[in-house]
């Protein structure tokens, strides 16, 4: 077991966060990791590949998240995700590229995603098929650790890289008012052994299940609830948000609560193609290692046309 610790962690309240950061990083350790994300309806890209070509334009999403953990506990979450996607001209296809670097503690994790999709369109709206491959580097820098036991033959190695090529599928139905999707980001999950070698086998850990709406409530005011629901290797989380649109569109104002006891406020501010945002994620009710996460996102639409789907709110 890794064992890390600084003088001043050893009151109860500190102890039982530490077992919990122990706890993170030997799951991470396990197997590679994704990085959570408060705002996933403005980041489709990153929870499904079908989501590719929706805008009806050249989009461009850039996001940075950052964790704290308790008093004296370092090496909380950070992640950076860099998604862009456009429609091929007069195609019924689109494509997109996803990087993304997520580190906890001496953990990183980095990957790169290549999305394809095929859309078709009905009576009811746009709906469509996407796949997509890549592959993720996990990086774990072990030079740091204090060991009980100096000869585990699971830390002989100051610096471990591990190679996961993974795929994902995933479908997305859109109308102006409505959308939703069923994603799979990763059908192989990674175990490793003592001895170092990884494992793949196919997986439903990534399963992931969400949706929206957006209902009128007056003249200036909008309501738009959403709700996303992922199944992990520790059971299923559920999200549910509703955000409140305000001045013509441009503002954007929302709460979201998580099973996990986190508690996220939002708010999306947009000038033209660009749109600004910003979350806040609080842990309440149960003890949580992480206090707090900020995540801040840019997203970008060039050549924005007016008459795409559902243009400003998805």
């Amino acid at each position: 077991m890794k064992i890390l610790y600084t003088k001043d962690m050893w009151n109860l309240e500190d102890k039982f966060k530490l077992s919990l950061v122990f706890l993170a990083l030997c799951f991470t350790c396990s197997a590679q990791f994704r990085p959570q994300y408060s705002q996933y309806m403005f980041n489709g890209l990153a929870i499904n590949p079908a989501y590719a070509g929706s805008k009806e334009a050249l989009n461009v999403a850039a996001l940075y998240r950052s964790s704290q953990w308790g008093k004296g506990i370092s090496g909380a979450p950070v992640t950076q995700t860099v998604a862009g996607d456009f429609p091929l001209p007069k195609q019924q296809i689109a494509v997109g590229v996803l990087i993304f670097n997520d580190q906890i503690h001496n953990v990183r994790n980095t990957g790169a995603y290549f999305a394809y999709a095929y859309r078709i369109k009905t009576d009811y709206g746009k709906l469509a098929f996407g796949m997509q491959a890549g592959i993720d580097l996990q990086h774990e820098d072990q030079s740091d650790f204090y060991l009980i036991h100096p000869d585990d033959p699971k830390f002989h190695m100051d610096v471990n890289n591990i190679l996961m090529p993974n795929f994902g599928v995933g479908t997305y139905f859109q109308r102006s008012n409505v959308f939703g999707g069923i994603s799979l980001p990763q059908l192989f999950k990674y175990t490793t052994d003592v001895a170092k070698a990884y494992n793949a086998s196919l997986t439903l850990n990534s399963l992931k299940l969400y949706g929206g709406t957006i209902i009128p409530a007056g003249k200036d005011f909008k309501l738009k609830p959403t709700t996303l629901i992922q199944f992990t290797g520790n059971g299923m989380l559920l999200d549910v948000n509703c955000n409140f649109i305000l001045m013509q569109e441009r503002l954007e104002l929302g709460l979201s609560l998580r099973t996990s006891g986190v508690l996220v406020a939002l708010a999306q501010f947009r000038v033209n193609q660009l749109r600004i945002g910003y979350s806040h994620d609080y842990g309440i009710g149960k003890p949580s290692a992480i206090n707090t996460t900020h995540e801040i996102m840019l997203r970008y639409d060039l050549n924005f046309r007016v008459n795409a789907v559902s243009p400003l709110h998805f």
